[in-house]
């Protein structure tokens, strides 16, 4: 195997090309988002969290044979679906093959009936989700195809996220729809179009590129921005933190209804904002009144496909933003929502850091219960359809896969679409109990109606209990016994000073 040497001293401009120079066999170092994914899964070899899995529903004739030829196509087009990860002398490199076994495990669950079909093809789809992948062998991907009928089948595909992200979901479903479609028609091997260049190029060029002065500015952009302190936000829990993060997670699904979203879309409209701004402006006031804190940083997922080379590749290619909140209680939800469009603006212009280069680039407490820099995510993703497979007119529906783990303590995830807003609450069951990921929920859909009709209000205004809880409150503050002759605090600390004059009152340490 050869070895590609990095330029020392490349001299990049904002026209620098992602070039065509790995070659099959060839030693290269991850990129940083895949360094960092290769570092947390040697410490946790059964980790699990980063699984990409996707279950589709298929309606239509099916064939089998043709289906396992289309997924071979697409590992030989997609580089990275070829790619193995080891680690030489304590550094992590990747290498592409020229060839990577797969094979499209089919189960036949047609003679199976009622719950005994369901439970089989439960404990199927759960195998495949939960697969733990060794990455020292490709392709990080695992595929299985349940037979429920002549025209009903159940396909569950899942990969490791070093290979892949929700960019790559459409690239996946439309070259192996087309892989399909040839398949049907050609016995044999199915070649789809070779790509110009290859996840391999791409995370040699990052690695050049970081010595560059543009990212020296970015980096120095962003520094500045969270200053020399991110205090850590320190929701309230509903158990003991572990000692060491956990990824142990569960969803909690809501809809923005529609009278919701038309008051929402009035105030972006006036705002001159998009709908990122105001959801990620009150995900940081919920936070904030939750904690108790003005002063926390939130991540935020950045596609980081800035680059037309990169754009039809599958790879790992998405980066982390880190957004300070800074709710200052005497200004209102409006003013809030303008500074979160200010610091949106500003990291568009600054959105080629590695979020890995930024860590090591601070001087951050390591606390091995909590993720370094920020504890809570949030992201949104605007759908337009193109995730459906599609195979030769087989209707293909996306069905809710199990969900078993969380990344961080907190994900807020949006998807937009023509029919409306969709919320997933990602939390971490060994932290939060289902009832207060209900209630975080629906606290945010109460500040999202308070933006949109009361957008001047004082944000240290903010009440976001509900009647249950007010009156909870009420009842803890409330005695209803009485004690007959008693006498305030103060005249029982006076006879106690007139009787015992030189007593100690109180000692604290060696003083009293």
């Amino acid at each position: 195997m050869s070895s590609i040497q990095m330029a020392t001293n490349p001299a990049w401009d904002d026209d620098d090309e992602i070039l065509s120079r790995v070659a099959e066999g060839d030693e290269v170092p991850l990129s940083y988002a895949q360094e960092q994914m290769w570092f947390l899964q040697s410490l946790e070899p059964g980790l699990t969290a980063y699984n990409l899995p996707r279950t589709f529903r298929l309606r239509g004739p099916i064939d089998a044979d043709a289906l396992e030829r289309a997924f071979q196509a697409l590992v030989e087009r997609h580089a990275i679906l070829r790619t193995r990860f080891f680690e030489r002398d304590g550094v992590a490199l990747q290498t592409v093959q020229a060839k990577a076994d797969f094979k499209l495990e089919c189960v036949d669950l047609s003679q199976h009936t009622g719950q005994e079909r369901t439970a089989a093809l439960d404990a199927l789809v759960h195998r495949t989700t939960q697969h733990v992948f060794d990455l020292g062998t490709a392709p990080a991907l695992v595929a299985r195809l349940a037979r429920l009928g002549n025209d009903e089948h159940v396909l569950t595909v899942c990969l490791h996220h070093i290979v892949s992200d929700a960019w790559s979901n459409p690239i996946l479903a439309g070259d192996l729809g087309a892989a399909y479609e040839q398949a049907l028609r050609t016995p044999g091997a199915v070649h789809l179009p070779p790509l110009r260049v290859q996840y391999a190029d791409y995370a040699l060029w990052q690695r050049e590129r970081v010595h560059a002065d543009d990212l020296a500015r970015q980096l120095y952009y962003w520094n500045k921005h969270l200053g020399d302190e991110v205090p850590v936000l320190d929701l309230p829990t509903d158990a003991e933190r572990p000692a060491r993060q956990t990824f142990s997670g569960a969803l909690h699904g809501f809809a923005l209804d529609t009278e919701l979203a038309i008051a929402l879309q009035k105030f972006c409209r006036a705002e001159k904002c998009t709908p990122f701004v105001v959801l990620l402006a009150a995900w940081q006031m919920v936070l904030g009144r939750f904690s108790g804190q003005n002063d926390f940083a939130i991540g935020v997922p950045n596609a980081g496909r800035h680059r037309d080379e990169v754009r039809d590749l599958m790879g790992f290619f998405i980066t982390t933003q880190v957004f300070r909140a800074r709710l200052a209680p005497g200004r209102t939800l409006r003013e809030i929502c303008r500074q979160v469009r200010a610091d949106a603006m500003s990291a568009l212009q600054h959105a080629d850091l590695p979020f890995e280069v930024l860590l090591a680039s601070r001087k951050v407490h390591r606390d091995a219960a909590r993720s370094p820099l920020f504890q809570v995510m949030f992201g949104v993703q605007m759908a337009d359809g193109s995730v459906d497979v599609a195979f030769d007119g087989t209707r293909a529906e996306l069905v809710a896969a199990e969900h078993s783990t969380a990344k961080f303590e907190l994900s807020l995830d949006f998807q937009i679409d023509a029919q409306g807003a969709y919320a997933q609450l990602e939390y971490n069951t060994d932290l939060f109990a289902p009832a207060t990921a209900v209630r975080l929920a629906k606290s945010y859909m109460q500040l999202l109606e308070m933006l949109t009709t009361q957008p001047d209000r004082l944000f240290a205004s903010v009440d976001l209990s509900d009647h249950a809880q007010r009156a909870q409150l009420a009842a803890w503050g409330t005695n209803a016994l009485s004690y007959d002759g008693g006498e305030p605090v103060h005249a029982l600390i006076g006879r106690q000073v007139a009787l015992r004059a030189d007593a100690p009152a109180l000692v604290y340490g060696e003083e009293s």
